[in-house]
């Protein structure tokens, strides 16, 4: 079943930033949209006496308390009852990493191409000592030469998986599973990441886009995919982010006017710090992007998923700037912040729930990979 097959079940949502944690009581009717009845967002403040690690834990823990104090009545005031089927977690960089790799099955005598022999192959690596897998699925199939989306029970001399995995930290997804059911006291608690939502969401969303670039550029990392022929071809990410700017340019006495305050050429005041933030951040785009153009022409379309704040502000960027140096086209590129209004129709906020795109994603994330029982 599709992204808007049916469920009627209650899920806890969290989405965990590299610069903010977000959870949600979400649950869904029998022949209707998701709704997202509460939603609560916390920025992760780092103490002087403690790593990242820690500060995301901290912020957790709150984003928990208040999903208990806040959000349970809420659901409960929709629903009539408190029970959950589970907890989804998205995690972002900087604790997990994804990967794309292709994996190849040859044999001389022709072999039938099954689920089990899918999984097997899908399954058959493993991750580095101090890292779990959170997410593996194949996004493409090539048998004989030639890509099929049904390739179960045909037959075929070779094959060829183009897979994705997303691993995360051991330690952070130990932490966080036992702060999530301490909290709600669920078993049934999936940890997932960035890529694989976004790509399975928008894929959804914008069936007829069979190639577009995406940058999350909304906490202190910045990832980014790349979509070809409808095939998700590449991944990858880079230590700095829009809170980065942020965190560089709050002495300056605009910074209350928003990110707008970093764009140098309409602030006289901006710091020197926050022009070195700003050029470390667009050369580690641009690096990654390049690494993108040296495998593939870069889409035309290009979806931002940023703060309100600072679309415009990243739009102009990305348009404008040296990176547009990096398509070989000089067709306009059409670049789309991808806000709450793109999944309304899709998914409902309601009650206490402030519209938020990231928790929407993943509510369909769910619906889709989790809620039909695909």
């Amino acid at each position: 079943m599709g992204l808007f097959g049916t469920t009627s079940k209650g899920v806890i949502l969290i989405d965990i930033g590299s610069a903010s944690v977000a959870g949600a009581w979400m649950f869904q009717k029998k022949g209707e949209v998701p709704v997202i009845c509460y939603s609560t967002r916390i920025d992760i403040e780092v103490r002087a006496d403690e790593k990242v690690e820690q500060a995301m834990q901290r912020t957790l823990e709150a984003v928990c308390i208040q999903l208990v104090r806040e959000g349970a009545p809420a659901y409960s005031r929709e629903v009539g009852h408190g029970r959950i089927e589970m907890v989804l977690a998205s995690v972002a960089a900087p604790w997990q990493s994804t990967s794309i790799h292709t994996v190849t099955l040859a044999e001389e005598h022709p072999f039938v191409f099954t689920r089990a022999l899918m999984q097997k192959t899908v399954t058959a690596s493993s991750p580095s000592p101090d890292r779990i897998i959170s997410d593996t699925s194949v996004i493409s199939t090539v048998l004989n030469g030639y890509e099929t989306e049904q390739p179960w029970g045909k037959r075929a001399h070779k094959a060829e998986l183009t897979v994705l995995t997303s691993t995360l930290d051991k330690a952070v997804a130990k932490s966080i599973t036992a702060e999530l059911r301490r909290t709600f006291h669920s078993h049934h608690i999936e940890l997932t990441a960035f890529a694989p939502v976004a790509y399975a969401v928008l894929s959804n969303l914008y069936p007829l886009q069979k190639e577009y670039i995406l940058l999350d550029v909304s906490g202190a990392a910045t990832d980014a995919l790349i979509v070809k022929k409808g095939v998700l071809a590449g991944v990858s990410s880079i230590p700095q982010g829009v809170h980065d700017l942020r965190k560089a340019g709050r002495g300056a006495a605009t910074d209350a006017l928003g990110l707008g305050a970093i764009d140098s050429s309409r602030n006289a005041a901006f710091g020197p710090k926050v022009a070195a933030a700003e050029a470390a951040w667009l050369q580690g785009i641009k690096d990654m992007l390049a690494t993108f153009a040296g495998e593939h022409a870069l889409p035309q379309t290009v979806f931002l998923l940023a703060d309100e704040g600072v679309r415009d502000f990243l739009k102009r960027l990305i348009d404008e700037s040296s990176l547009r140096t990096l398509w070989l086209s000089e067709e306009p590129l059409s670049v789309i912040a991808l806000a709450p209004e793109h999944t309304a129709s899709f998914v409902r906020a309601r009650g206490l729930s402030e519209g938020d795109i990231f928790l929407s994603m993943l509510a369909l994330f769910y619906q889709d990979r989790l809620g039909t029982g695909s």
